[in-house]
């Protein structure tokens, strides 16, 4: 099974079920990535870390040139467990959990960091995180990250600018709540988990209110709109015999559904992903058959992206103005037989650049140039 976008690294014992815990047919064009200019000023540069076994070496790089990379930080962390970054930086800033060097690992609590991207300097914010669940930047800047004490779980928000941090939601569960974001009104966005399935629920005065029930099963791969009046999600779906995942968008003010644009109806989507200004989704699929490239719902119509010469691609994150993605690029053709995994960026005329490392990349966002 193809694990989250950003696992912290132990050697990935239990990662199927960490995956599963965190977590239509049309003809399509092929199409340039974007239909604008190229980013003004160059090349935007993107940010990533390489995992090491002891300590994860935080890079900045030209998207158009990889090999071209700075080095902003060198994070130590325990033995065998890597950053696990939000999915977004703002404003210069990365936020990411670290176990640490010192008795840090699976059980114990984990830190909340942020790095600013000019500088490198890192502020620690909190101590006491979920190694294992992704923390959410805000479009704010502040920081959702959840905690726990045995089968209590609180969802937290830190301000990065003075450190201070406050319980938003807690509840009793042998299963979990996950942070998604903030709607347009700042109110917590959360998925839970429970015998019934994966609920999607708002949190208002500190009391849950339900939105959508997103499956009867587990959904996951949760992704906030931008203007926080939308949520993108996958939902497995019986399709010709087999299990696959589906990718769906509710409104939050109603919880209504959205009507997508028309994909592979077989496929098994991967990874939605908004553009920064929450016009387009992007969707990976599997390579039943042939090369499988990212499809781009954009209004009424899907169009796709250079494919890989073999494979599949999952996207990871966009440039601002979305000129260029990053992308986790498998040589397999699916999620149960991924093959190899390499990352990659994808610029605006089709081309891929490798991020090549010695340990594996762990993708951060983006930083202008």
């Amino acid at each position: 099974m193809l694990r989250p976008r950003h696992l912290p690294r132990p050697a990935l014992a239990g990662a199927t079920l960490v995956a599963l815990l965190l977590l239509a047919l049309g003809i399509v064009r092929l199409l340039p990535l974007v239909r604008g200019d190229q980013t003004p000023g160059g090349a935007p540069l993107a940010v990533f870390a390489e995992f090491g076994e002891l300590a994860d070496k935080i890079y900045s790089a030209p998207a158009d040139d990889p090999t071209k990379r700075t080095l902003l930080a060198t994070v130590e962390h325990a033995a065998g467990w890597g950053i696990n970054p939000a999915a977004t930086t703002r404003d210069g800033r990365a936020v990411f959990l670290l176990a640490p060097s010192t008795g840090g690992g699976r059980d114990t609590p984990a830190e909340v960091w942020t790095l600013d991207l000019a500088t490198g300097q890192r502020t620690r914010i909190a101590a006491d995180a979920d190694l294992l669940i992704q923390p959410v930047m805000n479009r704010d800047g502040t920081i959702l990250y959840r905690r726990s004490t045995g089968q209590r779980q609180e969802i937290a928000r830190a301000d990065a600018g003075n450190a201070s941090r406050n319980a938003v939601y807690l509840e009793e569960t042998t299963f979990g709540i996950f942070p998604i974001g903030e709607d347009a009104d700042g109110n917590l966005i959360m998925a839970r988990l429970s015998t019934g399935g994966t609920d999607l629920l708002r949190i208002r005065g500190g009391i849950a209110q339900a939105i959508v029930h997103a499956s009867d099963h587990v959904a996951r791969g949760w992704q906030i709109a931008p203007d926080g009046r939308a949520v993108a999600y996958l939902a497995p779906e019986e399709r010709n015999g087999r299990v696959v995942y589906r990718v769906h968008v509710v409104s939050l003010p109603d919880g209504k559904a959205r009507t997508l644009p028309e994909t592979p109806a077989d496929a098994d989507q991967f990874s939605p992903l908004w553009t920064p200004e929450g016009d387009a989704l992007a969707v990976g699929q599997d390579a039943r058959g042939a090369p499988a490239a990212v499809t781009v719902l954009e209004g009424g119509r899907a169009r796709t992206l250079a494919a890989p010469v073999r494979g599949f691609d999952v996207p990871l994150s966009w440039s601002d103005g979305a000129p260029y993605l990053a992308v986790r690029s498998f040589d397999g053709d699916s999620a149960t037989n991924p093959g190899n995994e390499t990352t990659a960026v994808i610029g605006p005329d089709g081309k891929r650049y490798a991020i090549t490392s010695t340990g594996e990349v762990i993708f951060i966002g983006w930083v202008a140039p």
